[in-house]
């Protein structure tokens, strides 16, 4: 692979029938990298081409650096953002090298460090390292243009969902279960006059990891960042009194447009936790996996249930995320809703655990062509408005 001796520009990409896109997303979990790079036709992109992908671990100092969000200094948030933006420059370039690709267009989510819904919303990683180390442009900070209009910012990936799930004659629920769990309730085809309806359910796997790496704290090797297939869950039974305190949680009962994060399910919240359960043993530390994977699961019927069938009626859940592949989480959540197709995107080719990462490609793609893609229904915005920043070095 040759690359051009000069960086490639916006205006010579739009006029381009089908460009390389990559896509790149770190989540709440700040667990890794995933990249995906395709080939996207121009316009509204309702297909594409998965040319490469690949799923690399956040670097310890760089994960224990971003876990304080909030509570850092202005100096400290400088620099890890720069350092984040490094790292995502030189994985994605090893990943085009390795797949001999020349990129014609970058999109990347950055790493939120901040989210107040309606209010304001921060995601760091600076693209300039990007845009410069790969030669081409790099779309960006995507939250900030619906929060302009009036929008919570988030989610934003239903209208990808709308683009890729779509079925003709079928209601579809696209759920994500990441550290929050989202999801888009995307009607059939020939329902002209039904919205999609998209919004975060409540925890996805933030509360799970939490609590795993505390279980594990001691354990030689350090400590284990999730709970591996629900190997934990699979030991314990659910408490039912805790559960149906968690599921008090305001949160489940706010009506969309709604969002949540660590602020809502992170780590004071596990601290909340652990000091009204206490748990005492290995097995009540199994009961409370349990009770958590229970709770996460509920949250998301709750919100179908109250916020999704009064208006459309759903076939089928096709799941994504870490949670899709949670044998406990994938088993309790079929359980719950009898009578409705439970899988996961994988069986339509979408890789799941690439699917957010395939998101923001998609998006920076539209975001050239012009094309809105943010949905009001789903935001609250005021108006459909172009999402992200066009960064070029």
């Amino acid at each position: 692979m040759e690359r051009l001796d000069r960086p490639l520009r916006l205006a010579e990409i739009v006029c381009k029938p089908e460009r390389i896109v990559a896509g790149l997303m770190t989540g709440t979990s700040l667990d890794g990298l995933d990249m995906a790079i395709l080939r996207v036709p121009s316009g509204v992109p309702r297909r594409f081409e998965m040319l490469a992908q690949a799923a690399v671990a956040m670097p310890k100092d760089l994960r224990r650096r971003l876990e304080p969000q909030g509570q850092m200094s202005a100096a400290e948030m400088a620099r890890v953002a720069r350092d984040l933006g490094l790292w995502y420059a030189v994985e994605l370039d090893q990943l085009a090298l390795a797949h001999g690709l020349n990129l014609d267009l970058i999109g990347v989510h950055g790493q939120t460090i901040y989210h107040e819904h309606g209010v304001t919303t921060l995601q760091i990683g600076e693209p300039s390292y990007l845009a410069a180390r790969l030669g081409c442009p790099v779309i960006a900070d995507f939250r900030q243009g619906d929060v302009a209009v009036g929008g919570c910012g988030a989610p934003l990936v239903p209208i990808v969902d709308q683009w890729l799930l779509q079925e003709p004659e079928m209601g579809v629920v696209a759920l994500n279960i990441g550290g929050i769990s989202n999801l888009t309730a995307i009607p059939a085809a020939c329902a002209e006059r039904l919205a999609v309806v998209g919004f975060d359910c409540g925890p996805g796997n933030m509360i799970l990891d939490e609590l795993a790496k505390r279980f594990t704290a001691d354990l030689q090797g350090g400590p284990q960042p999730i709970d591996w297939d629900g190997q934990f869950a699979a030991r314990g039974a659910v408490d039912r009194q805790l559960l149906a305190h968690l599921m008090r949680d305001p949160f489940l009962v706010a009506p969309p447009p709604r969002s949540a994060g660590r602020e809502q399910f992170g780590a004071s919240f596990v601290d909340r936790l652990l000091q009204a359960v206490a748990p005492d043993g290995p097995q009540a530390w199994y009961d409370l996996f349990r009770t958590v994977t229970r709770f996460t699961v509920e949250a998301v019927v709750v919100a179908i249930r109250d916020f999704v069938l009064p208006t459309m009626s759903i076939g089928r859940v096709l799941v994504s995320g870490g949670g899709a592949r949670n044998p406990v989480m994938m088993a309790e959540l079929a359980a719950a809703l009898p009578g409705v197709d439970v899988g996961t995107t994988d069986r339509l080719g979408l890789d799941g655990d690439m699917k957010e990462a395939i998101a923001f490609a998609l998006l920076a793609s539209a975001r050239v062509d012009g094309v809105p893609a943010n949905l009001p229904g789903v935001t609250g915005a005021s108006r459909p408005a172009l999402l992200g920043k066009i960064v070029e070095v």
